[in-house]
């Protein structure tokens, strides 16, 4: 057991407070009014509430055109506040709602139509991730703006513009430093990584084959007859020629026999009853030898394996059904006992 400080760390972190925004407006008018267009600049004094409400003062001013000649087109100013609610707080891409109102005027040249009121407004925008350091960012909303002007008006509004940060309050994180001292237990490696029962740091003889008994010190037993069946080791149709899946799985029996050099087996073949006994015994025996010659060419000593071909002779399933077939069609790893 081992005991180790633990220290904890200060720190500080910044947040802006306050920013403004500049923004250029296009105007859809009320069709009562005109059916022209028109445009603004608003700018935007924001204070921040919380992480995601903020206050908004406004001030804007603009022309609403009429395109008709010897008529004067409509001059708008207006000032008034919003509160806006920003969804992913304003560190980063977020979108927005609004809604606030203010005093509108609202004047004709050469008319005497000339009057102060009110507005109110509601919108959604967008608000980017800042884009330098500074934390200018591009800030565009569309707007629903409705007028008290002559009876009332409504018109939409849509805005594009910049955001800068004009405050900011440096937080600062202050922690106690401590040295706690614990205790950590060191744990033994209790890895097994062929299964056999025998950790690794113990395991004399590794990647023996799952399924066969050991000793104390992970090997093969010897003193007595043990089998496996080499799964997924199969061959081409009717012939003794290994698939490629067959030769990677065969790697796992060539390192289980050269980790124990003593160990002695048989490869034994086998086949379904499909086909002449005779020949389906010469198969087996090629198809047992095939796998003898591709362990010797992974390293393999040739004194530690023979080969034996058993036909149809020793099957484990009834040969009436295609699964019972598929499975009398094996090669065996069968430990020779001394």
């Amino acid at each position: 057991m081992t005991l180790v400080p633990e220290i904890s760390k200060a720190a500080d972190s910044v947040q802006h407070t306050r920013e403004l925004s500049i923004m250029g407006v296009y105007i859809e008018p009320d069709s009562d009014r005109t059916d022209e267009y028109g445009s603004a600049v608003r700018a935007i004094y924001g204070v921040r509430l919380d992480k995601h409400w903020w206050f908004e003062p406004q001030g804007f001013a603009g022309v609403i055109e009429t395109g008709e000649s010897g008529v004067t087109d409509y001059y708008q100013q207006g000032l008034g506040a919003d509160i806006s609610y920003r969804f992913f707080g304003d560190s980063e891409f977020t979108p927005y709602g609004l809604i606030g109102g203010g005093v509108s005027r609202n004047d004709v040249a050469d008319n005497s139509s000339s009057e102060f009121g009110g507005f109110a407004n509601v919108g959604l925008g967008l608000l980017t991730s800042p884009l330098t350091q500074s934390g200018l960012r591009i800030r565009g909303d569309a707007r629903y703006f409705y007028d008290s002007y002559d009876d009332g008006q409504s018109d939409i509004q849509f805005s594009l513009g910049l955001t800068v940060p004009i405050g900011a309050t440096r937080k600062q994180i202050v922690e106690k430093t401590t040295v706690v001292e614990r205790e950590v237990v060191v744990e033994k490696d209790f890895a097994d990584s062929d299964r056999d029962g025998v950790v690794d740091g113990v395991d004399q003889c590794p990647n023996t084959l799952e399924g066969l008994e050991v000793d104390s010190v992970g090997c093969v037993k010897t003193d007595q007859e043990q089998s496996v069946v080499l799964l997924g080791v199969t061959f081409d149709f009717n012939s003794d020629r290994l698939t490629a899946n067959a030769r990677d799985l065969l790697v796992r029996t060539a390192d289980a026999l050269k980790g124990q050099p003593d160990l002695e087996v048989e490869l034994a073949g086998h086949t379904d009853s499909v086909g002449a006994e005779e020949y389906n015994r010469e198969l087996s025996r090629k198809r047992a030898e095939s796998v003898r010659n591709y362990l010797i060419d992974l390293g393999v000593s040739p004194d530690q394996m023979i080969a034996t071909g058993y036909g149809e002779s020793d099957p484990v399933r009834s040969n009436d059904t295609e699964e019972g077939r598929e499975r009398n069609r094996r090669v065996e790893f069968n430990v020779l006992s001394r």
